[in-house]
């Protein structure tokens, strides 16, 4: 049995004051910033926090002040880094810096979410030639013009307090305990990686992480077809990290699935043929479109082709490289270990250059040292001896299968937003429930992985 966190109304009502500080503050900073780069972006701002809030008050009525809270942070977050990109890089309205604009997806998704493209700014070539369903989507739910990327950004913060809510829901769920919901609820709102994963750049990378964390609170409440719904879209959105994620559910879910084997073996009988036969059906579409990337030369046999894509003048990336050269089962687990520590510190991308770069500066600096805790207590948490929530050795099995998947087949070291929601989880563990040696033995393996990184700032 797991003990309820005690709060009394005293303690209730000092965090509902916190709370409501922090989003008058939040949204004062969203608001001078929107009238700095685009005033016209006010209303956009407006409708997306309207829907999104609509969304959670009808169907999770409970999470609305959480959500709310995190959404408003998101924003202030969304302002600052356009502000910031817009002055440095006009030319880039705020997406990331000229240096790799022209193909980055956020300018990608921009133009394909656009009413019109300002003729200055960089992006992506006949971007016009293929409409993703992440920018149907946000079309779908906004009938405001769109002229600027400030304008589509704040569908993010909806992602991104979505992940966040959920993430801490699924904890609670978990758990019980409302101190280790916070937790992981503070960790999910403040994190480096997430915001420049999706949080305050229009990628689809938060998006999926949240869906995959809404389907799984879903799935424990009981609430099959929201669960399916999500699932649904979680795999429209990106099909690639969509098919990884379907290996996490059976595995978090193990106990169940093999009770219910025990209990209706026809029942499982017959939906196994109903899966070999869907699979049957999908495989030609799924052949073609595997071959379709191959022949661009985007992906091969065993994953994605990185050696034209990826340059060997980066210390980094000729690691990433020499991985590729080795054994099938020794590149597995290297390229999970890879995935894992990334992003890497590189103190010279941030100083090294003629102009500041937030995103360059969040990923290659403050993001890696900031993980030296998160990793600390990740550790502390994944290598407690007994669980101290529900399914924790599922959780944390799941993990290390998407992380292996993710370096494998898809080599995108920003789909490994996806695991956010689990890692956070066992974050929470090591923060709030770990003994004292698992503790020690956190911050001494971090300790090791942030030397490495240190040292190969000298290669």
């Amino acid at each position: 049995m797991h003990s309820h966190a005690s709060i009394t109304p005293l303690d209730a009502t000092a965090d509902m004051r916190g709370r409501t500080a922090i989003a008058l503050f939040a949204t004062a900073v969203t608001l001078v910033c929107i009238l700095l780069i685009k005033p016209g972006s006010m209303a956009h701002f407006a409708w997306f926090f309207c829907v999104w809030t609509l969304f959670v008050m009808l169907f999770h009525r409970e999470e609305t002040g959480r959500f709310a809270l995190a959404f408003l942070v998101n924003s202030a977050l969304i302002g600052v880094f356009v502000l910031v990109q817009s002055t440095v890089f006009p030319d880039t309205y705020g997406t990331t810096s000229p240096l790799t604009a022209t193909w980055t997806d956020d300018s990608y998704f921009f133009s394909a979410v656009a009413d019109s493209v300002p003729p200055e700014m960089l992006t992506r070539e006949e971007f016009w030639l293929y409409e993703p369903v992440f920018t149907k989507l946000i079309r779908a739910i906004t009938p405001l013009a769109i002229y600027h990327p400030l304008d589509a950004l704040f569908f993010q913060s909806g992602t991104a307090a979505l992940l966040a809510t959920f993430s801490a829901k699924l904890m609670l769920q978990l758990s019980r305990d409302r101190h280790m919901a916070n937790v992981v609820f503070t960790f999910a709102v403040i994190c480096p990686f997430l915001l420049m994963n999706g949080g305050a750049i229009l990628l689809r990378d938060t998006l999926t992480a949240a869906l995959f964390v809404y389907t799984l609170c879903c799935i424990n409440d009981r609430r099959f077809v929201r669960a399916g719904l999500a699932l649904l879209l979680q795999v429209a959105v990106r099909p690639g990290t969509g098919a990884i994620l379907m290996f996490a559910y059976p595995i978090i879910y193990f106990i169940e699935i093999r009770d219910f084997v025990g209990r209706r073996p026809i029942s499982t009988a017959l939906s196994a043929i109903l899966i070999v036969l869907g699979s049957a059906f999908a495989l030609p579409f799924a052949v073609e479109y595997v071959g379709g990337m191959y022949s661009t030369g985007a992906v091969t046999l065993l994953g994605r082709e990185v050696y034209t894509d990826l340059s060997a003048d980066s210390s980094v990336n000729a690691l990433f490289l020499s991985i590729q050269q080795m054994p099938f089962v020794v590149k597995l687990i290297l390229n999970a270990a890879y995935i894992f520590m990334y992003p890497f510190l590189s103190i010279r991308t941030v100083f090294e250059t003629q102009h500041f770069d937030a995103r360059s500066f969040l990923l290659n600096l403050v993001a890696p040292i900031y993980s030296l805790w998160l990793n600390a207590w990740f550790f502390a948490g994944a290598l407690r001896g007994k669980p101290v929530i529900d399914r924790q050795r599922g959780i944390l099995i799941a993990l290390a299968v998407v992380l292996i998947l993710v370096g494998t087949y898809s080599l995108q070291t920003r789909h490994k937003t996806i695991i956010y929601p689990l890692y956070y989880i066992l974050v929470a563990v090591g923060f709030a429930k770990a003994s004292q040696n698992s503790r020690r033995l956190g911050y001494a393996l971090a300790g090791l992985l942030f030397l490495v990184q240190v040292a190969s700032q000298f290669r």
